[in-house]
């Protein structure tokens, strides 16, 4: 092989190399999206970016939930409530971490974790909101929250 050819070989075998690390550094920096167990248990492993997801349902349709213990209400993005279906809301007026701003308030929706589905919630959709969905206390009430350094469990509160 001459030269010019063993260079070009050289160049495929790096941008090879540096392609495959890409791709394996974009997986470990994925949230790790816990769901629901046969158990009725949820185990929630901590993602890298230190928070807690979890896939579950709306009115029947997927959705990845940050779980936030500090937010009084289910939310989602304005892209997500088009494209659950959600009907528009009442304007509301919804204090967040970054301060006050202007949302939606529709009510009569059902969220569900794996078996456990909670009706009549009230969902804020937000329109500047980063995030797709957060999972607040309007829902979280209804289970038992433990959470250690390094996972959050969500089980069925005991009756």
């Amino acid at each position: 092989m001459n030269l010019p050819g063993k260079h070009y070989l050289a160049a495929l075998v790096w941008i090879a190399l540096f392609g495959i690390a890409y791709m394996v550094i974009d997986a470990q920096l994925q949230p790790k999206v816990a769901t629901a167990e046969s158990g009725g248990e949820i185990v929630i492993p901590r993602s890298r970016d230190g928070h807690f997801y979890v896939a579950g349902k709306i009115n029947g349709e997927p959705v990845t939930f940050m779980v936030d213990t500090g937010a009084s209400t289910v939310s989602v993005n304005s892209a997500l409530a088009g494209r659950l279906g959600l009907p528009r809301g009442r304007p509301v007026a919804v204090g967040t971490a970054g301060g006050m701003t202007q949302g939606e308030e529709v009510t009569g929706q059902t969220v569900s974790l794996g078996g456990l589905a909670v009706r009549d919630v009230r969902i804020i959709v937000l329109a500047g909101m980063p995030g797709e969905a957060l999972l607040g206390q309007n829902v979280l009430r209804h289970l038992e929250v433990v959470q250690t350094a390094e996972r959050m469990v969500l089980r069925r509160k005991p009756e």
